[in-house]
Protein backbone atom coordinates (compact mmCIF):
# COMPACT_ATOMS: atom_id res chain seq x y z
CA UNK A 1 0.00 0.00 0.00
CA UNK A 2 3.67 2.07 0.69
CA UNK A 3 3.67 1.99 -3.07
CA UNK A 4 0.20 3.63 -3.75
CA UNK A 5 -0.23 5.96 -1.49
CA UNK A 6 2.41 8.63 -0.40
CA UNK A 7 3.05 9.51 3.03
CA UNK A 8 0.35 12.77 2.52
CA UNK A 9 -1.94 10.34 1.64
CA UNK A 10 -0.86 8.12 4.80
CA UNK A 11 -1.11 11.18 6.76
CA UNK A 12 -4.47 12.18 5.72
CA UNK A 13 -5.76 8.65 6.45
CA UNK A 14 -4.96 8.88 10.06
CA UNK A 15 -6.71 12.45 9.99
CA UNK A 16 -9.83 10.77 8.70
CA UNK A 17 -9.60 8.14 11.00
CA UNK A 18 -9.12 10.28 14.14
CA UNK A 19 -12.07 12.33 12.68
CA UNK A 20 -14.54 9.04 11.96
CA UNK A 21 -13.19 8.17 15.97
CA UNK A 22 -13.91 11.63 17.67
CA UNK A 23 -17.21 11.91 15.87
CA UNK A 24 -18.19 8.56 16.82
CA UNK A 25 -17.37 9.60 20.78
CA UNK A 26 -19.16 12.67 20.44
CA UNK A 27 -22.21 11.05 19.12
CA UNK A 28 -22.01 8.26 21.92
CA UNK A 29 -21.50 11.64 24.52
CA UNK A 30 -24.45 13.59 22.77
CA UNK A 31 -26.73 10.11 23.62
CA UNK A 32 -25.14 9.82 26.90
CA UNK A 33 -26.33 13.76 27.29
CA UNK A 34 -29.85 13.12 26.28
CA UNK A 35 -30.06 9.65 28.37
CA UNK A 36 -28.84 11.76 31.59
CA UNK A 37 -31.05 14.54 30.59
CA UNK A 38 -34.44 12.38 30.57
CA UNK A 39 -33.19 11.14 33.57
CA UNK A 40 -33.09 13.98 35.31
CA UNK A 41 -36.01 15.32 33.42
CA UNK A 42 -38.25 12.18 35.24
CA UNK A 43 -36.69 12.59 38.41
CA UNK A 44 -37.84 16.13 38.59
CA UNK A 45 -41.43 15.30 37.75
CA UNK A 46 -41.28 12.95 40.28
CA UNK A 47 -40.28 14.59 42.66
CA UNK A 48 -42.76 17.60 42.10
CA UNK A 49 -45.66 14.34 42.22
CA UNK A 50 -44.27 13.67 45.67
CA UNK A 51 -44.22 17.30 46.22
CA UNK A 52 -47.75 17.53 45.38
CA UNK A 53 -49.21 14.73 46.64
CA UNK A 54 -47.29 15.53 50.28
CA UNK A 55 -49.05 19.09 50.03
CA UNK A 56 -53.02 17.61 49.23
CA UNK A 57 -52.21 14.96 51.55
CA UNK A 58 -51.50 17.74 54.32
CA UNK A 59 -54.43 19.87 53.34
CA UNK A 60 -56.65 16.87 53.75
CA UNK A 61 -55.71 16.59 56.81
CA UNK A 62 -56.12 20.35 58.25
CA UNK A 63 -58.76 22.24 59.23
CA UNK A 64 -59.13 24.74 56.88
CA UNK A 65 -60.32 21.49 54.49
CA UNK A 66 -62.51 20.21 56.93
CA UNK A 67 -64.00 23.01 57.21
CA UNK A 68 -64.45 23.41 53.17
CA UNK A 69 -65.78 20.06 52.85
CA UNK A 70 -68.62 20.28 55.79
CA UNK A 71 -69.74 23.87 54.13
CA UNK A 72 -70.35 22.53 50.79
CA UNK A 73 -71.64 19.34 51.81
CA UNK A 74 -73.82 21.73 54.06
CA UNK A 75 -74.92 23.79 51.36
CA UNK A 76 -75.55 20.20 49.54
CA UNK A 77 -77.84 18.83 51.79
CA UNK A 78 -80.26 22.50 52.22
CA UNK A 79 -80.46 22.23 48.37
CA UNK A 80 -81.75 19.09 48.99
CA UNK A 81 -84.05 19.35 51.47
CA UNK A 82 -85.29 22.26 49.60
CA UNK A 83 -86.01 20.99 46.13
CA UNK A 84 -87.67 17.79 48.17
CA UNK A 85 -90.05 20.10 49.71
CA UNK A 86 -90.54 21.68 46.64
CA UNK A 87 -91.44 18.55 44.87
CA UNK A 88 -93.56 17.45 48.26
CA UNK A 89 -95.53 20.02 48.06
CA UNK A 90 -96.12 20.37 44.01
CA UNK A 91 -98.16 17.01 44.84
CA UNK A 92 -100.83 19.13 46.92
CA UNK A 93 -100.88 15.93 49.05
CA UNK A 94 -98.37 17.15 51.74
CA UNK A 95 -98.82 19.77 54.38
CA UNK A 96 -96.84 22.86 54.81
CA UNK A 97 -96.10 20.93 58.56
CA UNK A 98 -95.08 18.09 56.97
CA UNK A 99 -92.13 19.76 54.77
CA UNK A 100 -90.78 21.06 57.52
CA UNK A 101 -90.36 17.88 59.02
CA UNK A 102 -87.87 16.91 56.54
CA UNK A 103 -85.46 19.44 58.60
CA UNK A 104 -87.38 21.54 61.10
CA UNK A 105 -83.66 23.61 61.30
CA UNK A 106 -83.74 25.08 57.93
CA UNK A 107 -86.07 27.63 56.55
CA UNK A 108 -89.52 27.07 54.72
CA UNK A 109 -88.16 28.70 51.40
CA UNK A 110 -91.81 28.96 49.81
CA UNK A 111 -95.41 29.26 50.31
CA UNK A 112 -98.27 28.94 48.21
CA UNK A 113 -98.14 32.55 47.54
CA UNK A 114 -94.93 33.13 46.71
CA UNK A 115 -93.85 34.42 50.05
CA UNK A 116 -90.56 33.29 51.54
CA UNK A 117 -91.36 31.33 55.19
CA UNK A 118 -89.20 30.60 57.94
CA UNK A 119 -89.17 27.94 60.08
CA UNK A 120 -90.97 29.96 63.19
CA UNK A 121 -92.97 31.80 60.67
CA UNK A 122 -94.25 28.32 59.29
CA UNK A 123 -94.96 26.62 62.70
CA UNK A 124 -96.75 29.70 64.11
CA UNK A 125 -98.93 30.75 61.16
CA UNK A 126 -99.66 26.97 60.11
CA UNK A 127 -102.98 26.55 61.71
CA UNK A 128 -104.33 29.92 62.29
CA UNK A 129 -103.41 29.87 65.81
CA UNK A 130 -102.13 33.44 66.54
CA UNK A 131 -98.10 32.87 67.25
CA UNK A 132 -97.09 32.98 71.14
CA UNK A 133 -95.94 36.36 72.67
CA UNK A 134 -92.37 36.56 74.07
Amino acid sequence: MKGVLNEADMGRLKIINIAAYLTEEANRAGEMEKRHALELEKAKEEALRAALEEAVNKFKGSKEFEGLVLDRAERIYEQTVQDCRKILQGTGRVSEEDLLLLDPGLPLNFARDGRMVGTGDAEDGADGDNPPKA
